[in-house]
């Protein structure tokens, strides 16, 4: 992997650029003081990433570390995943000071310079991904029950369930806002979605807690 450049001591690693469009727009809209985002690229890359953070001549500033991870079909799963990665990081270089608090739960700010967050989508113990949260936007709404007639005729047309359904729930929505993008995270710079809706508290409380004197959340 490519050395890092740490140009901040808040540092957000997240999965990809659809992830890191959309928590740009979110950091953005909150007002949040610098955060560097940075792309991990996929969740079988963190250990390395994390190996490279930790090697790079800038470590030392870093302050405060967020983890964002899709839960996929298990949260148990990838937080367990994300715990064994910084372990098995601070194994490597422990011995030279730089090390990873490990977070016992998503969501809790484990203490230590650099502290640690994780925060796995779509939240609250549920499986599933970034656009699992966005679907819980409009969920319940009249352009929700559309899109269920809309797969229900797809699927019996094609004989076939609809692939990856929450990213295909996500997508039917941005076709139908003014000037639709193929990007969820492009379509939040572009203000597509409603980031005070109150199925983004996780996220608003996590980004929060980056701030350098911010604070988890209860």
């Amino acid at each position: 992997m490519a050395s890092v450049k740490i140009r901040c001591g808040v540092q957000l690693l997240v999965e990809g650029n659809d992830e890191r469009n959309f928590f740009e727009a979110f950091a953005e809209h909150l007002g949040l003081g610098k955060v560097q985002i940075q792309v991990f690229d996929g969740k079988d890359h963190l250990r390395e990433f994390l190996e490279t953070l930790a090697g790079a001549t800038d470590f030392g500033k870093v302050k405060r570390i967020g983890i964002v991870r899709d839960a996929d079909e298990s949260a148990a799963s990838a937080f367990q995943s994300v715990r064994t990665s910084l372990r098995n990081v601070n194994e490597v270089f422990g011995s030279s000071g730089a090390e990873f608090p490990v977070p016992d739960r998503p969501g809790q700010l484990a203490g230590g310079r650099p502290s640690v967050n994780v925060l796995i989508l779509p939240g609250d113990g549920d499986d599933g991904m970034l656009e699992t949260l966005l679907c819980r936007t409009f969920a319940g709404a009249g352009m929700d029950r559309c899109i269920d007639e809309f797969f229900r005729c797809a699927e019996q047309s094609s004989r076939r369930p609809i692939p990856r359904p929450d990213k295909a729930r996500a997508h039917a929505y941005l076709a139908t806002t003014r000037d639709p993008h193929h990007s969820v995270g492009v379509a939040a710079k572009a203000g597509r979605w409603n980031l005070d809706h109150g199925a983004f508290d996780g996220v608003r409380n996590f980004l929060r807690s980056m701030e350098p004197n911010g604070t988890q959340a209860p």
